[in-house]
């Protein structure tokens, strides 16, 4: 390759800088492109319907302009004398009416709604449409998308049951631009049943009466629920009496009254007592008294017997069932019988009852 043909392949040189003179300033580079502007909100008015013709609705602004807007934007066709929203068009039509949109105009509306109720954390009332991928499709007057994570507090809360029922959820998102509106069930009734909780504290001091339904049974007392609380009976609160077992005293489903006796917000905990809020047996019982009562149960030792008049349960040592000596107490007397005894020995602070056959015989 000779001089010439290497000169065709090389770019001529930038000429130089005369000495004391400024660099040419460089080539700015191109415009990055832009989003476009946002489109500008609507101007939506209030116009009286004038009348009714084929496929255009005359309406009358407020400044006496006549409108237009297409029939084909109404559920139902309005009557003359009506009022109506609608959206102000950039352009007139031949007649010189101005164009007008109904549908635009409720749309606008309702996004200003889904944006209030987001901006204030109002929920908002819709129905469940159908079951889509990843949740669901709530009508809200307009096309809400709830996430399935979004439905209830409880991950494997079943919301296959929703479809066709009305709701009420949250706004997290309105986007009118992305056709964007997204709801939270799950914040929503959240928020609900912390309210709830916050109304029940305040209501529960303790030494006050409440009640409830028996939610649980177990071996260790009864869970009620207060409404929007859940308090504890103890087995040792259930009853005056001896209790084995909770189940013996109350059932699931039970409805009861209770006394308050502690409430600690912060611990969530809530006590509660089933045999305060009857008198205590003890109290009623004066040493001396005969009265007749059933065995409730047969020990070594003894028996438990249940007085008939105040309920008081007490104890029957063996040395008071019988004059005879060496007998056991199941040779005596067995569950269920009746029996004449007498109060020998009270005391309340120690639950404590003692009872005699023996004496009450001779009294």
């Amino acid at each position: 390759m000779n001089g010439g043909e290497l000169n065709q392949h090389v770019p001529p040189a930038a000429p130089p800088v005369p000495p004391g003179a400024a660099p040419a300033a460089p080539t700015p580079p191109s415009p990055t492109p832009t989003a476009p502007p946002p489109r500008p909100a609507p101007i939506v008015v209030d116009v009286e319907v004038v009348r009714v013709e084929g496929r255009e609705v005359e309406v009358r602004l407020a400044d006496g302009r006549s409108g237009v807007i297409p029939s084909g934007e109404f559920d139902t066709q309005p009557s003359p004398g009506t009022t109506v929203v609608a959206a102000v068009l950039a352009r007139d039509d031949p007649r010189g009416r101005v164009w007008l949109s109904h549908a635009w105009a409720v749309k606008h509306r309702r996004w200003e709604a889904m944006h209030e109720a987001k901006a204030s954390h109002s929920p908002v009332r819709g129905t469940v449409v159908k079951a889509v991928k990843g949740g669901y499709v709530v009508d809200v007057g307009l096309r809400a998308f709830l996430p399935s994570s979004l439905v209830d507090e409880s991950p494997a809360g079943d919301g296959a049951n929703l479809v066709g029922t009305e709701i009420e959820a949250l706004v997290t998102e309105a986007d009118p631009v992305a056709d964007r509106l997204v709801l939270s069930r799950r914040d929503h009734l959240r928020r609900t049943r912390r309210d709830q909780e916050k109304a029940t504290y305040a209501a529960l001091t303790a030494g006050g009466r409440t009640s409830g339904v028996v939610v649980a049974v177990l071996d260790y007392g009864a869970q009620v629920d207060l409404g929007s609380v859940r308090g504890l009976i103890h087995r040792s609160e259930l009853s005056w009496g001896r209790v084995d077992h909770p189940d013996e005293v109350v059932t699931v489903g039970q409805p009861v009254e209770v006394v308050v006796l502690e409430v600690n917000r912060s611990k969530r905990r809530v006590a509660l007592s089933l045999r305060r809020v009857s008198d205590d047996p003890l109290l009623a019982v004066v040493v001396g008294e005969v009265d007749d009562a059933v065995i409730t149960r047969v020990v070594e030792f003894g028996a438990f017997a249940r007085m008939v008049d105040s309920g008081a349960e007490g104890l029957v040592h063996v040395s008071e069932l019988s004059e005879l000596p060496g007998a056991r107490p199941d040779q005596l007397v067995t569950p269920g019988e009746m029996v004449r005894v007498k109060v020998i020995d009270v005391q309340p602070a120690k639950r404590r009852l003692g009872l005699s056959v023996r004496q009450a015989v001779w009294s």
